[in-house]
């Protein structure tokens, strides 16, 4: 079966009626629908956990920035031959 064959038979797709009222129904079904909200466990249980996770973040933050030990950092730079700038070329 070539292609032309193939798109012939799309020509015979007819056009199909949907059952009376059908739309009305899907609405009504919507709105009568009521809106679901999550228990108030579950938010209190959120909330703590993302403010818990927050003042872990920014609590490593403060000890990682109070604990920088330059001097050491300078002396494995100058032992390894390595340059601590970021330039790209040397000039």
């Amino acid at each position: 079966m070539n292609i032309d064959q193939k798109l012939d038979l799309l020509k015979k797709i007819q056009k199909v009626d949907a059952p009376p009222f059908m739309l009305t129904r899907i609405r009504q079904h919507l709105e009568s629908s009521e809106q679901q909200l999550a228990p108030t466990t579950w938010k209190v249980a959120l909330g703590s956990g993302l403010l818990l996770v927050a003042a872990l973040n920014v609590s490593i933050f403060f000890i990682r920035s109070s604990n920088s030990n330059t001097a050491e950092i300078q002396e494995i730079v100058t032992t390894m031959d390595m340059s601590n700038q970021n330039d790209f070329y040397n000039e």
